[in-house]
């Protein structure tokens, strides 16, 4: 009859069930595949999978035992696009990826020197010890091939070029509404700036690399103030010309002698553009400074 042989005195089916507990004890609720990557499924729709080369629309947070590396919803609300690549090495998030379907939400453990040297391509941080996993947390929101991508992109772009050139044409006409209603008819600088002279002053001219104290405040178009160094009780001080303050500035500061005073209607990409300040300047803002050149050195 045949005798198995004992390994340093366990039969190699103890030796199987032990490594098998150990790997259960290890990674409790996790599942392993062939190649080495531990998952859980927290919502398993089981249907479709995404192929190589695919866009995968995804929300993405990972992270090391005890912090977050990365959480793309810390940076928006939408998902990130990723390309679906074939594995790269064995345990790679790739073939976690490949596994989910639309709607599916799961988590992976990855050796971390791995992934970074093959997927991210750099060093491993000094902050992540040698020998470390790193545990992923997956939404898959949506997939679709390359090219369908490609378009959809293509038509967003179109899209929100349509909304800025719309929303530009609106700026310019709520400007020359302001001018008409304040009665200014000073020209605009070649750069687009409208600088109106209040008060000529009498001190030295303002040239680039000076250090300039300045006080100031800002209005949008429609006269609400969003910023005042006369109510914050000190004057800004800045390099004049350096590009340490919006172009707006650092044009129609340079136009200024100490004691000067001057308003500065400054059409948006001047200033703060497209973006603005969020709940502060809306995008597509003109801005309206009343300056005044305290002193400079």
């Amino acid at each position: 009859m045949f005798r198995m042989k004992k390994i340093f005195g366990i039969t190699p089916f103890v030796l199987i069930a032990l490594l098998t507990l150990s790997c259960e004890q290890k990674y409790p609720d996790y599942q392993q595949t062939e190649s080495g990557l531990y998952y859980k499924f927290h919502t398993d729709i089981d249907d479709v999978k995404p192929e190589s080369g695919q866009i995968l629309s995804l929300h993405l947070r990972y992270g090391v035992k005890d912090s977050v590396i990365f959480d793309n919803r810390d940076r928006s609300p939408a998902p990130v696009d990723i390309m679906l690549m074939e594995p790269l090495f064995p345990g790679d998030i790739n073939e976690g990826f490949a596994m989910m379907s639309k709607g599916d939400s799961s988590s992976f453990i990855v050796d971390a020197e791995s992934f970074y040297a093959h997927t991210a391509q750099s060093p491993l941080p000094d902050f992540i010890e040698p020998g470390s996993n790193l545990y992923f947390d997956i939404v898959l929101v949506d997939f679709v091939d390359e090219e369908d991508f490609i378009k959809e992109q293509e038509r967003i772009s179109e899209e929100l070029m349509e909304r800025s050139e719309e929303l530009a044409r609106e700026e310019s006409e709520r400007l020359d509404a302001y001018l008409e209603k304040e009665e200014i008819e000073t020209k605009h600088l070649e750069s687009g700036l409208i600088f109106v002279e209040v008060k000529k002053g009498e001190g030295e001219a303002v040239k680039p690399g000076h250090t300039v104290k300045v006080n100031y405040e800002g209005r949008l178009i429609d006269g609400t103030v969003f910023d005042s160094s006369i109510k914050a009780g000190k004057p800004i001080e800045f390099v004049a010309g350096k590009g340490q303050v919006i172009s707006g500035w650092d044009e129609g500061i340079l136009h200024m002698n100490v004691g000067g005073k001057a308003k500065l209607i400054i059409p948006s990409y001047l200033a703060y553009g497209e973006r603005g300040i969020q709940n502060i300047i809306p995008p597509f803002s003109t801005l309206i400074f009343d300056v005044e050149v305290v002193d400079l050195e």
